[in-house]
Order: structure tokens, then C-alpha cells, then sequence
């Protein structure tokens, strides 16, 4: 998940944008609207960072705004604009954006229907903005989520994608990113930069759903460590029974890396509606098949429990405890409270 959710282009999404009709003929008048969030972090994690140092209370922030534009009523031209200050244990929060102030545009694609199909393109896609099938309805907002390496997200560049929805239900999308596609030198799928290809199909039903990721990095680049080259597949379903407040998720995922041992991951997340807020518990658990001794691939099971409530309809509290045990180094666990402003 992200700091600043991206809007799934599906036709009947992009309608919802602005009817607006600028006279009684309905001829449609552009419009634009702008929203935003700034995320306060503060909390401490024990034995944090690899050398187990990193354990004072601090407070790190992040800042973002979207700006979508329609000019037709079922178009969308989007903009992702953040920044922030994230580092130490707390850089891997959901909310975290790194940038020390500088703003920063994180996306900027146009989409605009065909038909049944949705169709995006852009400059700055990233590798998850178009995802029709649903693998997990965990809010993921705090540090624990589903689907690592099929829905890493790390790889942007320009890219196009395609998504399509039917009535029943069923959705589908296929999108092709160029991680080096703005360099002159390198291009769009060049020998020497990483390409990453994912598609997706899901069933999004009433109260329940799931779906499979297929996402492969080429790894031309050779140089790519936070999202490694290889290929990863992704699966999950969700549940929410009409007898409780609840959803509950199951997904799936695995990598097999270019020069690392294959890795799964489990995920099995919660989210229930208690008094004004919605308390969230998720359990993780990373399998690596042998030792990297590289320390970029390790076993790990995680957990977390968080609960957010509004103050307000623009501020949310979301206090929350996580732990994180691998194999590498000592446990972190960490307290964090955090306070989302939006707009």
C-alpha cells in the first residue's frame, strides 16, 4: 500500500470524477479537483536498524498532494506530488515519503476509456497503479502488508497499462513499466534497464473476492536491490461476513530472484470495526529457501495491531505496536502513533 492511494482507472471510475455540465446542452467543462494528506509519525523501536541502535523516541513527517483533472468527464490526468523526512526503523511505515522537503512529482499519467477497457499512460507509472484484481481488503496503512514482490510498487518510469471490469465482477489489467524508459541513454526497453511487465485477474463479488498477480522484472539493469529482478506471483482472497463488523485477507506471494534463493511470503490480516474506529491486526511470515548471506532476502514473521479513529472528518489518530523477528539481527518492536491530516 501507499501513502497516497492511486485511482484505479475503470471507466465508470473516471465518470464519477466531475459530471459537471457546464450548460443545458451538457457539454462538459473541465474541472479539476485537489486533495492531499500530512502524516506526523512519532514512535521508538527497540534493538531498531541492523546494528540495533537506532532505538530513540523521534518523529519523522509526510506530505502529498493529488491532483486529477478531467476534461471529457470519463478521462483522468493524474499527478502525485510528495515529499517528507523518513529514515531509520520507521522509513518502512506505510505512510513513509523521503525527500527532506523537496517536493517531488511521484506520479503523472493520463487515462481515458476504449470501449470496456480503461487504458493508461504516462511518464510516471508505477508498477502498482493499475491493479484491477484485488489479492487483499487489509487496510495496510501501518506497517504490515500483503503481496511484497508482486505488488512491490518500487519500479517507476513511463509505462502503460490496460484494465478492464464487467458487471459480474470480473476484472483484469495488463501494464508494461519502463524503469529506465527517461533516460537517454538507457530508453524503453533497453538491454540495460530493468522492464517489468504485470497482469492481474480477480473477482471483486459482493462482501468477498480475490485475485492472482503475475509480475516479472527482467533485470537488465543488474543493479536493482530493493526490488530484485525475477519473477513473483501473487495471489489472495477477502472475506466479509454479514454477521460482523469484519474483513478478513489470505494472500500469498513468492519470488524467484535472479541471483538470490526463492522466498514466500504468508499474510493473514484483520480489520474490525470497534466504538468510532476500526481495530487492525496482520501476521506475516517470509520463508527464504536456504541463507542469503547478502542479507537482502531473510526469514521473517512479523505482526502488528493498530487502531484508527477520527477526531474529526479530516484527522485520524492511529496508535499501533509491531514487531518484526528475522534471522538476521535482533527483534524490533516498535510503538507509533501517528496522526494523518487530510484534505
Amino acid at each position: 500500500m501507499k501513502l497516497f492511494s492511486r485511482l484505479l482507472v475503470a471507466p465508470a471510475a473516471l465518470g464519477l470524477m466531475a459530471p459537471v455540465a457546464a450548460n443545458a446542452d451538457t457539454a462538459f467543462s473541465s474541472t479539476t479537483t485537489l486533495s492531499g494528506s500530512a502524516v506526523f509519525t512519532v514512535g521508538s523501536v527497540a534493538d531498531g536498524g541492523p546494528a540495533d541502535n537506532e532505538e530513540e523516541l523521534y518523529m519523522q513527517y509526510a506530505y502529498g498532494l493529488d491532483i486529477n483533472t478531467s476534461f471529457s468527464g470519463e478521462d483522468l490526468l493524474s499527478a502525485g506530488i510528495v515529499t517528507g523526512n523518513a529514515s531509520g526503523p520507521l522509513r518502512f511505515m506505510d505512510s513513509a515519503e523521503e525527500g527532506n522537503g523537496a517536493l517531488t512529482v511521484s506520479s503523472l499519467f493520463y487515462s481515458f476509456p476504449v470501449g470496456d477497457l480503461s487504458v493508461t499512460a504516462g511518464p510516471l507509472v508505477d508498477q502498482d497503479d493499475v491493479i484491477a484484481a484485488t489479492t487483499s481488503a487489509y487496510s495496510g496503512t501501518f506497517r504490515i502488508d500483503s503481496n511484497p514482490w508482486s505488488l512491490a510498487g518500487n519500479e517507476t518510469g513511463p509505462g502503460i497499462a490496460v484494465s478492464y471490469a464487467n458487471d459480474n465482477g470480473v476484472v483484469a489489467s495488463a501494464s508494461f513499466v519502463s524503469v529506465g524508459g527517461a533516460s537517454s541513454t538507457v530508453g524503453i526497453g533497453a538491454d540495460n534497464g530493468d522492464d517489468v511487465t504485470t497482469f492481474t485477474l480477480g473477482y471483486n463479488g459482493d462482501g468477498f473476492g480475490g485475485g492472482i498477480v503475475l509480475a516479472n522484472n527482467d533485470g537488465d539493469d543488474g543493479n536493482n536491490i530493493t526490488t530484485p529482478s525475477g519473477d513473483a506471483i501473487g495471489v489472495g482472497i477477502y472475506y466479509s461476513p454479514e454477521s460482523v463488523p469484519a474483513t478478513i485477507s489470505v494472500a500469498y506471494d513468492k519470488v524467484d530472484p535472479d541471483g538470490f534463493n526463492e522466498a514466500s511470503d504468508w499474510f493473514v490480516g484483520v480489520d474490525y470495526e470497534v466504538g468510532p474506529g476500526t481495530l487492525s491486526a496482520a501476521y506475516g511470515s517470509v520463508d527464504v529457501d536456504g541463507t542469503d548471506p547478502t542479507g537482502t532476502f531473510a526469514d521473517e514473521t512479523s505482526f502488528e495491531v493498530s487502531y484508527s479513529y477520527k477526531l474529526n472528518d479530516g484527522v485520524t489518530i492511529t496508535p499501533g505496536f509491531f514487531t518484526i523477528e528475522d534471522n538476521v539481527g535482533d527483534d524490533d518492536s516498535g510503538v507509533v502513533v501517528e496522526t494523518t491530516f487530510s484534505f
